[in-house]
């Protein structure tokens, strides 16, 4: 830090790099130090001393050069007096460099970057637009941001953000967040009267009944809607006679083996599109909201796919500018009518197949076997396929719901 200041003073006051001949160097030397005038970087070369003294210090050894009996003899002139004396005539120069300067100050007044960091369930879109309704956006002045409102707004808002760190830096503001790595809400146990009924129909291979009067067996066929655990738990007196019936919330775990089948069709005259191997470049501009594109016609009209690689321009690591280029790049591409090869039928199968078995899979079912058949003819293709599985099977049922039902149907029963 020191020698960045003693530098800064150096160009502003001017220094020179002078060459000393003379028989008194050695006492030019003392009486420089006895007057406080600085020389630095001093080396002897060809029976010569060079080395650099401000221009006061200069100014200021002229009495001392008489007296050691030595001559200084100017190499270079460097700093500001010497920049603004060559550029005295460059009016026009010094007013744009002013100019410049000027523009640069105004603008690291104003935001003109905003990031997000630590954010993984909120994505940078959402808190964008969250900031943006609180008129918090690109552009605004940064004495009108207050860091503590968007923090408490932020935690506000969403309910999954724990802490959040607000800050401006150059022409950038930082938002850090730190996500709840919990349940924010706790779930609470449902204690409604309730049945447990098939979800789908199949065959029992499990069953652990915690709570309520199992109906089925392991082994035995079911059918859609059939009650496998009843919330209707008879109590009866030493004699066996029913007293009353407790209702209570059916709980179990009860799995069971079924199959799904699906089926998709589509065309086999399909449109392909190939590369052509012919590019095209083009250039891309932005200030402020203003923007502009470089890019020269297609005299053909022919087919283009084109992509863009936008950069925002910075001075510093944080100083961000309202200035925005990329380049425009272009890839020429044709599209044309086919079949599909006997090759991209089982592939697309394939496809079909994983995408619906990743989804029975993503709910907690476990795939015992898999069947697929391609069947096309001259203009369709049709991939049928079953899927058997392994899979809870149990579902809820109020008992309010369940006598709702039975009463509509004509036969209502106390208990099952």
């Amino acid at each position: 830090m020191t020698k960045l200041i003693l530098w800064l003073l150096h160009q502003w006051r001017g220094y020179l790099y002078v060459c000393m001949s003379g028989f008194g160097a050695e006492r030019f030397f003392n009486l420089c130090a006895a007057n406080g005038i600085e020389l630095w970087e001093v080396i002897y070369q060809e029976k010569n001393y060079q080395f650099y003294m401000t221009l006061p210090g200069y100014r200021a050894s002229k009495l001392l050069m008489r007296k050691a009996n030595i001559r200084l003899r100017i190499l270079r002139k460097m700093g500001l007096p010497f920049f603004l004396y060559r550029n005295r005539r460059r009016k026009l120069s010094l007013l744009g460099m002013l100019m410049c300067i000027l523009l640069f100050y105004s603008m690291s007044l104003f935001i003109w970057d905003i990031s997000f960091e630590g954010n993984t369930r909120y994505t940078d879109e959402m808190l964008v637009q969250y900031v943006n309704r609180h008129d918090i956006h690109y552009g605004m002045r940064k004495s009108q941001i207050s860091c503590d409102k968007i923090e408490a707004g932020i935690r506000n808002e969403f309910s999954e953000i724990t802490w959040v760190s607000a800050q401006v830096s150059g022409t950038k503001l930082f938002i850090k967040i730190k996500e709840s790595e919990v349940l924010s809400i706790i779930p609470v146990k449902d204690e409604t009267p309730s049945d447990l009924v098939a979800s789908d129909s199949g065959t029992i291979t499990k069953m652990m009944v915690r709570s309520g009067i199992a109906q089925v067996s392991i082994g035995d066929e079911v059918e859609k809607g059939q009650v496998l655990v009843s919330g209707a738990i008879p109590v009866t007196n030493d004699n066996e006679e029913l007293i009353t019936i407790r209702q209570v919330h059916a709980d179990a775990d009860i799995y069971g083996i079924l199959s799904y089948s699906y089926t998709k069709e589509y065309p086999r005259l399909h449109t392909v599109t190939v590369k052509t191997g012919k590019e095209r470049i083009g250039y891309y501009g932005k200030a402020f909201q203003y923007s502009a594109v470089l890019l020269v016609p297609d005299p053909q009209n022919r087919s283009w796919n084109f992509t863009k690689e936008l950069h925002q321009m910075k001075i510093f690591e944080n100083f961000y500018l309202p200035f925005y280029y990329g380049i425009i790049r272009g890839t020429e591409y044709q599209t044309y009518e086919r079949f599909y090869t006997r090759e991209e039928e089982n592939a697309l199968a394939n496809q079909i197949e994983n995408l619906f078995l990743k989804n029975l899979m993503e709910k907690g079912v476990h795939i015992i076997e898999n069947n697929v058949k391609i069947l096309d003819n001259e203009s369709v293709c049709r991939i049928e396929g079953i899927v058997t599985v392994e899979k809870s099977i149990g579902q809820d049922l109020p008992m309010i719901k369940r006598d709702e039902m039975r009463m509509k149907r004509g036969t209502y029963d106390n208990y099952n």
